[in-house]
């Protein structure tokens, strides 16, 4: 190694030295603000979109939300589904099968 190859290898370690504490504190206040606008607004899914995440037709949907396995919302006259309580349900990996009535 010669001289101009430490010079370098020491050169960066003082930028990154000033650097790092930066980009930390970028990381964090970036992070902060999407936690806090995801937490802002609930998001609510169309019947749907729903059935589609789901991977369940309509009328299983329907009977999803009768047994109260997942809570539906009235808006006017759309039925709307909070995405938290979908999201839980395919984390929880539910099975929603078919059944004859």
């Amino acid at each position: 190694m010669g001289k101009s190859d430490i010079n370098v290898t020491q050169t960066q370690q003082i930028v990154m030295g000033f650097i790092s504490p930066i980009i930390d504190e970028i990381v964090d206040r970036v992070s902060e603000r999407v936690l806090a606008a995801s937490k802002k607004e609930p998001k609510f899914y169309t019947r749907k979109e729903a059935a589609e995440i789901l991977h369940v037709t309509l009328p299983t949907l329907a009977r999803i939300t009768k047994d109260g396995l997942l809570i539906s919302k009235r808006v006017g006259s759309r039925i709307l589904y909070e995405a938290d309580a979908i999201d839980e349900a395919v984390k929880k990996q539910v099975v929603f099968k078919y059944r004859r009535a």
